[in-house]
């Protein structure tokens, strides 16, 4: 008499993972579903109008790039400091500083256009 024995093999702890992720993935998806959601503007009051909407994008762009350009800078400080006295590594510091100040120069200056822009639509002289 032959005796067949079956073996099992354990599940891996990653499909359990998976079967899980997948299960709360369509149980969250099931309930947003069902409820009423509402997505607000993301410009805020800012999308209403021409005029309105230039002033909103140039905010962010220039929230943005005053924010890249002080990182810049500190990384031109960084460079001054660790250049040893290296004539190479003072001069790229020198001009990473420079160019970091003309962009700097640059967003502002865009910042006034696009304020003469949005008072030029609006009729405001």
């Amino acid at each position: 008499m032959k005796i067949f024995l079956i073996k099992f093999k354990p599940i891996p702890t990653l499909w359990i993972f998976n079967g899980l992720i997948f299960f709360l993935f369509f149980a969250i998806m099931a309930n947003v579903t069902l409820a009423q959601v509402t997505i607000d503007n993301p410009l805020g009051s800012g999308g209403k109008d021409i005029p309105t909407l230039i002033s909103t994008i140039a905010n962010w762009l220039l929230g943005i790039g005053i924010a890249i350009s002080t990182i810049i800078i500190l990384w031109a400080a960084f460079l001054f400091m660790t250049s040893g006295g290296n004539k190479d590594r003072v001069t790229q510091a020198r001009q990473t500083l420079r160019y970091a100040i003309i962009g700097l120069a640059i967003l502002l200056i865009a910042d006034g256009v696009a304020l003469l822009i949005k008072n030029l639509l609006s009729g405001n002289f």
